[in-house]
């Protein structure tokens, strides 16, 4: 049975990947995901299978096969996206072998966290194809961000609503000293005695 690998994102970074794959022979069994239909039309002309739809929304994934997956790649433009998209995928899928490629290297730690076996430094995706453009740095991508997880309560507005309602900086919900990702329909429902584990970023100045 030959491999399957669900790549997400189609920005700089996913073509990246995909030029990449192909460098390597991986030329097929791949299928891709992405929110802008622009770019996943122009994955679809290039020969890549296409899912539109939110990259961190749990039916958009299964659309894609992440469930059934044995690889799959993370390469959404944001760091802290991709974050999110990672703790997803890993909900789904126990056993795959998850890549998440990301812009600062504060961040690694935090995706790991999140269920990833590798994290791959943007640059070192170039690396992998001879004569890839590499992206101009610039906005948040190019600044230096410290990332951290936190632990917040419940806040009396966000009682009975999904986690997923409450902003996209929500990893999980901590239910009696169990930690249960935000995207699990057991905690579809917010109680007012969970806790939230929350990412953040902050600029940090050498």
């Amino acid at each position: 049975m030959s491999s399957r690998t669900v790549l997400i994102g189609y920005s700089v970074r996913g073509r990246a990947v995909v030029a990449a794959l192909r460098e390597n022979g991986y030329a097929n069994g791949f299928m891709v995901v992405d929110s802008d239909p622009v770019r996943a039309e122009q994955a679809v002309l290039e020969g890549v299978p296409a899912v539109v739809g939110p990259c961190w929304r749990l039916r958009t994934l299964w659309l894609a096969g992440a469930h059934t997956a044995d690889h799959v790649v993370v390469a959404v433009p944001d760091d802290d996206m991709a974050v999110q998209v990672t703790s997803a995928v890993r909900s789904l899928n126990e056993t795959a072998t998850i890549i998440t490629v990301v812009r600062s290297t504060e961040v690694h730690e935090l995706i790991e966290h999140a269920g990833a076996d590798h994290v791959v430094d943007v640059r070192q995706v170039y690396e992998w194809v001879p004569g890839a453009a590499r992206p101009q740095d610039r906005g948040v991508e190019s600044a230096d961000l410290e990332w951290t997880v936190t632990e917040r309560a419940v806040a009396l507005d966000e009682i009975g609503r999904s986690p997923l309602g409450c902003g996209h900086q929500v990893l999980a919900v901590m239910r009696h000293g169990q930690r249960i990702w935000a995207e699990d329909p057991a905690v579809a429902a917010l109680r007012d005695d969970d806790r939230l584990l929350v990412v953040s970023s902050r600029s940090v100045t050498t």
